[in-house]
């Protein structure tokens, strides 16, 4: 059995999906919407194209354009007066991995820009041998293209793979790819539907390394 790992970025390796919430909810705010929570939840692990599918949908007046160059300012500074933070575990996980010869991806909703700037501010962009982002698959989370296309770039079976995950939409994407997901929850409790599908539950990326180290032992 390959020894290959895929992970998302938001939310599992940096607390974005934090931040990501903090400045989609002041935007609303501003607009006079009430409730973003739902639209935030719904959106989450989403790529910009079915993001924009869905506000067409949900919110027909809202200039999707203006609302993401809006998101990526507010973002962008937060970022840059704060720094971007890392999930617990997060370079012990990947510093394992990459001591006992796994092979390692990324596979994120992000554009391509954003999550190679991320890797390399935090010092992380030799961690992985490969890295898909949204803004090259044409379909987003939940469905499997995105997982689908790590595993072919590693040239792995995606039966013989994990994949790493915290939102509802990622943890359907890797599963549907037919890989053994592993939920770590964020910011979004998990469903039931989400429990039902989850190879595992762990509590942090630090709980990954026990138990990839029972698993494969």
């Amino acid at each position: 059995m390959a020894k290959a790992i895929v992970f998302d970025m938001d939310g599992v390796l940096f607390d974005t999906e934090m931040v990501c919430n903090i400045v989609w909810t002041d935007i609303f705010k501003e607009m006079g919407i009430e409730n973003p929570e739902i639209t935030i939840k719904n959106c989450t692990g989403l790529n910009r194209k079915s993001e924009e599918e869905y506000f067409a949908k949900h919110h027909p007046d809202i200039d999707f354009e203006w609302f993401i160059n809006r998101s990526s300012e507010k973002f962008s500074k937060w970022l840059d007066e704060n720094g971007i933070p890392i999930k617990t575990g997060t370079r012990e996980l990947l510093t394992w991995l990459r001591g006992n010869m796994w092979k390692t991806a990324l596979a994120t909703s992000s554009r391509r820009e954003t999550a190679i700037h991320h890797l390399n501010a935090t010092g992380l962009i030799d961690m992985f041998d490969e890295i898909v982002t949204g803004d090259i698959v044409e379909k987003g989370k939940p469905d499997p293209e995105i997982y689908l296309t790590a595993c072919e770039k590693l040239g792995v079976l995606p039966v013989e793979t994990y994949a790493v995950e915290d939102s509802r939409n990622g943890l359907w994407s890797a599963y549907n790819a037919g890989m053994k997901a592993i939920l770590v929850p964020d910011l979004i409790e998990p469903t039931e539907d989400m429990l039902k599908i989850a190879y595992t539950k762990e509590g942090n990326l630090l709980d990954v390394i026990e138990f990839l180290k029972r698993e494969n032992n």
